[in-house]
């Protein structure tokens, strides 16, 4: 089964050497808090609301991957089929790179070089997408099943991004699934309220 681990952004290559795009930040920052909401929703029967109180620290790796082999029972279709377009844009990018006539040998050969040095952190990169796609499908079923209403979390540990790429994972469903989300001030903090409506 295909593990994750922190790689960090996503990587960008050239003559010159390896940047990182910081707008495109490594998925698995995300999936502690994705999996921890995969917990709150694995229930029996229907739930109407969720106020899910995370753990105050982040999850391991270990408890990240073992939660994984619980809750995205299909990470290595998802990985591989993501794998699989990752070379072929890898292999792309060695073929521009090698036919490309308005740099020189030199530029050309450290290009490649730095493809060939980066693949293994680009492939990470990839399942660590796989891995969190994975699992707000299956934050998007377990919604969808026991047809939850309102979910409230406090805001921290990247909970709201979580809840947001949720929504547009809602929306996106046949049918699709209707949201809205607020966050109100409370004595114990910041609150986000994702509230659900079905067709």
């Amino acid at each position: 089964m295909y593990k994750v681990k922190l790689v960090g952004p996503m990587p960008k290559v050239s003559a010159r050497g390896v940047a990182f795009d910081t707008s495109k930040e490594d998925k698995y920052l995300y999936l502690g808090a994705a999996l921890q909401l995969a917990e709150a929703f694995d229930v029996h029967g229907v739930a109407h609301d969720i106020v899910y109180r995370p753990r105050r620290s982040e999850l391991s790796e270990t408890q990240i991957n073992e939660l994984l082999e619980e809750y995205c029972d299909k990470l290595d279709e998802y990985a591989k089929a993501r794998e699989e377009k990752a070379k072929e844009q890898v292999e792309e990018l060695r073929k521009r790179v090698s036919e490309a006539t308005t740099i020189s040998e030199e530029a050309k050969e450290a290009w490649l070089k730095n493809i060939d040095m980066m693949v293994d952190y680009y492939m990470q990169y990839i399942t660590n997408e796989a891995a969190y796609e994975c699992v707000l499908d299956r934050l998007g079923d377990e919604v969808v099943k026991t047809k939850i209403q309102e979910i409230k979390i406090p805001m921290f540990h990247r909970f709201g991004v979580v809840l947001h790429d949720l929504m547009e994972r809602l929306e996106k469903r046949k049918p699709p699934v209707d949201s809205e989300f607020s966050v109100e001030y409370t004595p114990e903090g910041l609150i986000g309220t994702m509230k659900l409506r079905y067709a």
